[in-house]
This record gives structure tokens, C-alpha cells and sequence, in this order.
């Protein structure tokens, strides 16, 4: 009775190794795609939708007022560094000045000097006034061709 009841065991697990063995390679073939055999539909295949686009986000559009604001701060600063400096360059003219206080012709020098670098500042700060209004700047003159040293 042992005989045969493992002979009955050895043959159930015979065939089912073989059926696995059979099924195995068939299911595998079944289930991997078809490159090489393509049938030609008999309707029109349906058109594929593109997929949605993706857009890209666009970034706030930074606050007009704030940057006028911080413009406007700007343009305060450097006009009122303009007036530190017109202050700074007054001082050192008139120490430089003093040696020559007794030259007439030095202290015309001066003078003219003096004026031109007035002049120079209040264009400047006009010019930072103007662009502090919003009123268009001229570019420069160019300067003549003569004025060399």
C-alpha cells in the first residue's frame, strides 16, 4: 500500500510539473506583445488626443507703485548725496583758497572754478529731479571738439 500510494504521489507531481512545464512558455508567449504580427484594422483607428499642455506659471507682475516708490528713494539719495558733495567740494576750495587770498588772478581762478563746479551740481541735481517727475532727460551734448586741456 506504500508503493503504490507514493507511486500515485510521484505521478500527480510529475504531471503537474509537466503541465507547468507546458503552460509556462505558453502563457509567457501569450502575454508579451505582438511586434512582429500586426493586423490591419478594418475601421479607422481613433485619433489619439494630445495631452494637455503644461503651462508653465507666470511669476506676478511685481507691484508699479512699489517700484516707483523704491525709484523715488533712490533718486532722494543720491540727490542729497549731491548736495554732501557740492557741501564737501565748497569746504575744500575755500581751505585751498586761503593761501592765495592776497593773488588777485588766483582768486578769479578760483572763482571761475568754483562756478563751473556750481554749475556741474545743479545740472545734476536738476537732471535727478527731472528723472524723480518723470520728466524725459536729453542725452548730453557732446562736448566740443576744442575743449581740451
Amino acid at each position: 500500500m506504500t508503493m503504490t500510494w507514493l507511486h500515485t504521489r510521484l505521478d500527480a507531481r510529475i504531471r503537474w510539473l509537466a503541465g507547468l512545464g507546458l503552460a509556462l512558455p505558453l502563457g509567457m508567449a501569450l502575454a508579451a506583445p505582438q511586434q512582429a504580427v500586426q493586423h490591419k484594422p478594418t475601421t479607422p483607428p481613433v485619433p489619439r488626443t494630445a495631452p494637455p499642455l503644461r503651462v508653465a506659471p507666470i511669476p506676478p507682475r511685481p507691484n508699479l507703485q512699489f517700484q516707483q516708490q523704491v525709484q523715488q528713494q533712490q533718486l532722494r539719495k543720491e540727490f542729497q548725496q549731491s548736495q554732501l558733495r557740492g557741501q564737501l567740494q565748497q569746504s575744500v576750495s575755500d581751505v585751498a583758497r586761503q593761501p592765495y587770498a592776497n593773488n588777485p588772478s588766483a582768486g578769479r581762478q578760483f572763482d571761475r572754478a568754483d562756478d563751473a563746479r556750481r554749475d556741474r551740481d545743479r545740472a545734476q541735481q536738476q537732471s535727478l529731479i527731472d528723472r524723480y517727475w518723470g520728466v524725459p532727460v536729453p542725452p548730453p551734448a557732446p562736448a566740443p571738439a576744442n575743449s581740451g586741456g
